[in-house]
């Protein structure tokens, strides 16, 4: 990605901030000013790198450990990762601040499909399961469906030395092919062209209304806890809602087995959509946060204890269901956002998880850009600043939310959504129904691939607190 770059240092500004950073800690000790060459890329490095433990010093959850850099010289990218608590696994920073924020709108450059990348167990066959397609995007039009399976791109057998450059390509042939449990992969004439294009992603994939021997069901498919321009893919949210409502399902299940997470305040909107009404009309905890220390005060001295950086409580959206019970189908991508919701709702209703551990993230961050006008540079970080608890103080599930009852989602053999062979939807279905549980469906046993690393999925395992308006004296106002 191309860096804007800004750089407005003088020499003088640069002993000024060797100054400030080598100075501002009382239990650090005081450095001499950095003497370096006077180059553009160095004096870059300088202020990035200042600014990343500026960053990291404010607001990073385990801020007490970290410590200045070596040398402001030094890679900003390798000093940020340096400073991590081995515990975080998630925080990451990135040089294209605009980009990331267009990916939490939800309409970015994309062929419009989520890959699962996986390798076959025993071989090194390496392969792309299609999760799921967006509506009107690149995939759909050219025929990629959820479950097809990518062996091979522009002529190349993927392999884990290649895979990802090659699906992150602006445009490419995928060779389809088919699997079975006697033959393994077997290489289809079918090849797609794809190219990415701005798409629209709205995060309500599949809306429907199934209806059991004795019940009539809400299915959802959510992909990602974000709000959309103006509100955009709240109000997509709400139309699912309301024909929920209006076919009078008795029963609701939330598919969130590829949802990485997303923005706190959807969370807390859908949850409060979900909850019964006592919990919203009593306005009773969602979850709690818990900062660094300075961090905490500040907030509670400038905001409050009830400020919503402080605790998230239900709330009337105006499009409640009123539910006593409510069904989540899961996998280890389920994340974050996704993870506060099934957490947050526990302590006030019966939440019935279906599928497989969720990953097990129970913190939270904010996107720091820079915040001088103009921006210097277009770097952001979004460092770990909080960990959640539910209302009964559950937090820690570092395996993962585990499964009322397991169930693995199994990509090479993916049903379309809303079809009751799927295993998880099927043993949703026959709960809700009170016939056989799914444990009685068929079950393939282990899955016989072992995942391979996803950025793009890693990249969006987050939960990000809604715009902070932290004022402390002598700070910038910060709106994230």
């Amino acid at each position: 990605m191309k860096k804007r770059t800004h750089l407005l240092f003088s020499v003088f500004s640069v002993l000024i901030l060797s100054s400030f950073f080598s100075c501002r800690q009382e239990d650090e000790e005081v450095v001499a000013p950095i003497v370096v060459e006077d180059t553009d890329q160095t004096l870059q490095n300088i202020l990035i790198t200042g600014w990343v433990y500026e960053v990291m010093r404010e607001y990073y959850y385990w801020n007490d450990y970290v410590m200045p850099p070596n040398s402001y010289e030094q890679d900003p990218e390798d000093y940020f990762y340096s400073q991590l608590n081995e515990a975080d696994l998630f925080s990451f920073m990135t040089n294209d601040y605009q980009g990331l924020m267009e990916e939490f709108s939800g309409v970015y450059t994309s062929m419009g499909y989520s890959p699962f990348f996986g390798r076959l167990s025993s071989t090194d066959e390496i392969f792309i399961a299609v999760e799921y397609v967006y509506p009107n995007s690149p995939a759909q039009r050219a025929g990629l469906q959820r479950g097809d399976i990518i062996l091979a791109i522009d002529g190349q057998r993927l392999t884990e030395e290649n895979y990802y450059d090659l699906y992150t390509q602006d445009q490419y042939t995928a060779t389809l092919a088919n699997y079975g449990e006697d033959s393994g992969f077997i290489v289809t004439d079918e090849t797609l062209s794809l190219a990415a294009e701005v798409i629209v992603a709205d995060p309500v994939l599949h809306k429907e209304v199934i209806s059991t021997a004795d019940k009539t069901v809400g299915y959802l498919v959510y992909a990602e806890f974000i709000s959309g321009d103006n509100q955009a893919w709240l109000t997509s949210l709400d139309i699912a809602l309301d024909e929920f409502a209006q076919a009078g399902v008795t029963d609701v299940v939330i598919d969130l087995r590829y949802n990485p997470g997303g923005e706190i305040e959807v969370a807390q909107y859908l949850a409060s959509a979900l909850a019964p009404t006592s919990a919203v009309s009593g306005e009773e905890v969602l979850v709690r946060y818990d900062y660094n220390e300075q961090l905490a005060s500040s907030i509670i001295f400038y905001e409050g204890e009830s400020s919503e950086n402080v605790v998230s409580t239900f709330i009337n959206t105006g499009h409640q269901l009123n539910l006593n019970q409510i069904y989540f189908l899961t996998s280890g991508s389920t994340a974050s956002a996704s993870e506060l919701l099934i957490s947050g709702l526990d302590p006030y209703m019966d939440v019935i998880v279906v599928g497989e551990p969720t990953l097990g993230k129970f913190y939270g961050s904010w996107v720091i850009p820079d915040l001088v006008e103009p921006a210097r540079h277009n770097w952001a970080a979004m460092p770990i600043v909080l960990k959640y608890t539910n209302a009964v103080g559950a937090s820690d599930f570092a395996e993962g939310l585990t499964p009322d009852y397991a169930m693995e989602d199994d990509l090479l053999y993916a049903r379309p959504f809303g079809d009751p062979a799927d295993p998880l939807l099927g043993t949703a279905l026959s709960l809700i129904s009170s016939e056989q549980s799914a444990r009685t469906l068929i079950d393939r046993g282990h899955k016989p691939y072992t995942d391979l690393e996803n950025p793009v999925k890693s990249q969006k395992s987050k939960l990000l607190l809604p715009n902070s308006q932290i004022s402390t004296e002598g700070k910038t106002e910060f709106n994230f």
